[in-house]
C-alpha cells in the first residue's frame, strides 16, 4: 500500500492544484533520423478527437511565436469524430501511414496494437535530463503503474484515477416541476417523465450512440473475485467476465454475454446466473423511451443538452464548468445540476472505485513515425512549465481564461472559443489548474476521486492482455461483436437475450473458445508469477 499511496499522492495535488476540466513495438529504440536538440523545420502529425476549437489556430500561432527559436516545430492536429477515431486510427496503422503522435487508451485499441507492434518504446524519453520537462512531469512510480510488458509505450493522460459519471440534468426544470433534488433513479425517471409530459419538442435524455446508457444500473459491488465490466480485461475483442477463486490465486474460468446459463452454473455464486452481469439490459430496454429515436448515430448528445435539446445528459464530473458555461451561453435563464448514479459514489463511500493506478487515457508514437524525438522535445516543451502547459490546456491567458489564485483558473466570455480536450493530450497531475467556477457539489466530489482511500486495488491488476497467440479471431470476432454491442447499449432490443444467444453461436464459430481460453490461460500465468 505504500508504494500506491506514492504513486497517488502526486494525483491529490491534482484537483487541489490541477485541472479538472469537463476520458509491441519490435524497436527498443527511436526510429527517428534528427538528434533531439536538432532545431531543422518539422512538422508532426497529429491525431485527436472531438470538434477543433473554434481558437485552435490562434493558440498554435502562439506556441509557434514561443517555440520557433528552440523546437521549429509545426504540429497538424487532426481532429476525427469521437466515435470514428478508433476506426480510424486502426485504419491508417494497418496502412503504414505515418502518424506523429495519436490518442489511444486501453478501452480503445491500445493493449492489442502494442501487441501488434504499432507504437514505439518511449522508454528512453523518461527519467532523462535531456528531456527535464518530462522528467519533472512523470515520476517513475506513476509510469512504473502504466509499463506494458515491462516497458512505456503510452505517454498517460490523466488528472485522477477516475472521474465520477452523473447525469447532468436542467435544475430549473426540475423546480418548475416541483421536485426535490434527485437521489435515485427513481427520482430521475419522475424527473424524465415530467419532461415527456411538460416539453413536448425536448429530448428528454440524449444518449451518444456508442456509449448509451453506459455505467447506468451496473452493479456497485467491489470486484474482490471477477474482473467484469467496468473493469473488464480490455483487448480481447469482446467483453469476458474472468472470475478468480476467493483467494485470488486461480483463475476458475470467464464467461461473456450469450453463454449458455449452464456455463454460469459452473462458478459459485452470485456468478452462476448471467442476469448479474448483464440483467440490468431490461432496465435499459425500460428507459429507452426516454432516449431520442435516432440515438445509434448521435455522436454530440452534450451538444444537444447545451443548447436547450435535451432536458438529461450522460458525463462525468471534469466536464461540469464547461456545460455550465455553453447551457448558459445557449439558454440563459437554464440552470444546470448533476446527479451522481452510481450509489457508493455519490454517498463518498470509502473503497468504492477499482482502480490498477493506470490511466484511462494515452499518446502514443506509432512505429512508422520518424520523428519521434521531435515529437517527444514537443511534450518536453508542453510539460517543461506552467506557462506552456497552460497555453494548451487553457488557451490564451487573458483571452481564453484569466487566473484566479496560483492554481485556479476562471472562464471568460471567450473560453468557449477553445474548449480543448485536455484529457487527450494535456492532463497532468502537477500541471494542470482547477476550475473556479465548478459548484461546491462539483468540488466535494472532485476532491472525493483525489483521496486514497476512495479506492481498491483491483484483483490481476497489472495484467495485459496479449493478443498476438489469438490476433486472427479477434479480428473475426470483433467487428461482429460490435454490430450488437450499441444496440443493446441503448436499450433497443427487447429481445436482446435471444439475440446474444445467437450472436454468441456466431462468435464461437470465429474463434471465441480460443480467445477464451487464452485470456484465462495468461491471467493465471500472471497470477502464477505474481506469487512466485
Amino acid at each position: 500500500m505504500k508504494k500506491m499511496s506514492k504513486i497517488l499522492a502526486p494525483l491529490v495535488v491534482t484537483a487541489l492544484l490541477g485541472g479538472l476540466l469537463s476520458a509491441c513495438s519490435s524497436s527498443s529504440g527511436s526510429t527517428d533520423s534528427a538528434s533531439p536538440s536538432s532545431t531543422d523545420p518539422v512538422t508532426l502529425k497529429v491525431m485527436l478527437f472531438g470538434d477543433k476549437p473554434v481558437d485552435m489556430d490562434k493558440v498554435l500561432a502562439e506556441f509557434s511565436n514561443r517555440s520557433k527559436d528552440t523546437l521549429n516545430t509545426t504540429l497538424d492536429i487532426e481532429f476525427n469524430p469521437a466515435a470514428d477515431h478508433k476506426q480510424k486510427t486502426k485504419l491508417k496503422l494497418a496502412a503504414g501511414e505515418a502518424v506523429d503522435l495519436m490518442f489511444d487508451a486501453p478501452w480503445m485499441n491500445l493493449n492489442q496494437n502494442i501487441s501488434q507492434g504499432f507504437y514505439q518504446e518511449l522508454d528512453q524519453y523518461f527519467n532523462n535530463d535531456e528531456y527535464p520537462g518530462l522528467k519533472k512531469a512523470f515520476s517513475q512510480e506513476f509510469l512504473d503503474a502504466n509499463k506494458v510488458n515491462g516497458h512505456i509505450y503510452a505517454i498517460p493522460i490523466t488528472n485522477m484515477f477516475y472521474d465520477s459519471e452523473v447525469i447532468y440534468i436542467r435544475k430549473d426544470l426540475r423546480e418548475k416541476y416541483g421536485l426535490a433534488p434527485i437521489q435515485s433513479y427513481d427520482e430521475l425517471k419522475t424527473y424524465l417523465d415530467k419532461v415527456k409530459e411538460n416539453e413536448p419538442e425536448m429530448i428528454p435524455f440524449a444518449l451518444m450512440g456508442d456509449r448509451g446508457f453506459f455505467k447506468m444500473f451496473g452493479n456497485e459491488e467491489p470486484q474482490t473475485q471477477v474482473r467484469t465490466e467496468p473493469y473488464a480485461i480490455s483487448g480481447t475483442g469482446t467483453t469476458f467476465n474472468l472470475i478468480l477463486s476467493e483467494d485470488q490465486k486461480t483463475v476458475l474460468g470467464a464467461t461473456t454475454l450469450g453463454d449458455p446459463e449452464e456455463e454460469y452454473a459452473k462458478y459459485p455464486a452470485p456468478f452462476n446466473n448471467s442476469d448479474y452481469f448483464y440483467g440490468n439490459n431490461d432496465t435499459k430496454v425500460e428507459w429507452n423511451r426516454y432516449v431520442q429515436k435516432d440515438v445509434l448515430n448521435e455522436k454530440d448528445p452534450g451538444a444537444l443538452f447545451t443548447s436547450g435539446k435535451s432536458a438529461a445528459n450522460e458525463g462525468t464530473i471534469n466536464g461540469y464548468a464547461s456545460m455550465r458555461d455553453r447551457l448558459k451561453t445557449a439558454v440563459p435563464e437554464a440552470e444546470l445540476e448533476f446527479f451522481v448514479y452510481n450509489s457508493k459514489i455519490r454517498n463518498l463511500e470509502k473503497g468504492a472505485i477499482g482502480t490498477e493506478y493506470k490511466a484511462w487515457n494515452d499518446l502514443v508514437i506509432p512505429a512508422t513515425s520518424k520523428n519521434a524525438d521531435r515529437t517527444m522535445k514537443f511534450l518536453d516543451w508542453l510539460f517543461a512549465n506552467q506557462e506552456n502547459h497552460d497555453l494548451f490546456e487553457l488557451g490564451i491567458e487573458g483571452t481564453h481564461w484569466s487566473t484566479s489564485g496560483e492554481k485556479e483558473y476562471k472562464s471568460t466570455d471567450n473560453t468557449q472559443n477553445y474548449a480543448f480536450p485536455g484529457y487527450e493530450l494535456t492532463w497532468n497531475p502537477t500541471l494542470s489548474r482547477i476550475s473556479a467556477d465548478n459548484s461546491e457539489d462539483a468540488m466535494k466530489l472532485i476532491t472525493y476521486q483525489t483521496q486514497n482511500d476512495t479506492y481498491y486495488k483491483l484483483p490481476l491488476s497489472g495484467f495485459v492482455f496479449n493478443t498476438e497467440p489469438v490476433k486472427t479471431e479477434i479480428a473475426k470476432i470483433q467487428p461482429k461483436a460490435a454490430t450488437l454491442d450499441p444496440i443493446i447499449k441503448n436499450g433497443l432490443d427487447a429481445n436482446w437475450r435471444e439475440s446474444a444467444a445467437g450472436m454468441n453461436k456466431e462468435l464461437r464459430n470465429l474463434g471465441l473458445e480460443k480467445i477464451r481460453e487464452e485470456l484465462v490461460k495468461q491471467a493465471q500465468a500472471f497470477l502464477d508469477q505474481s506469487q512466485s
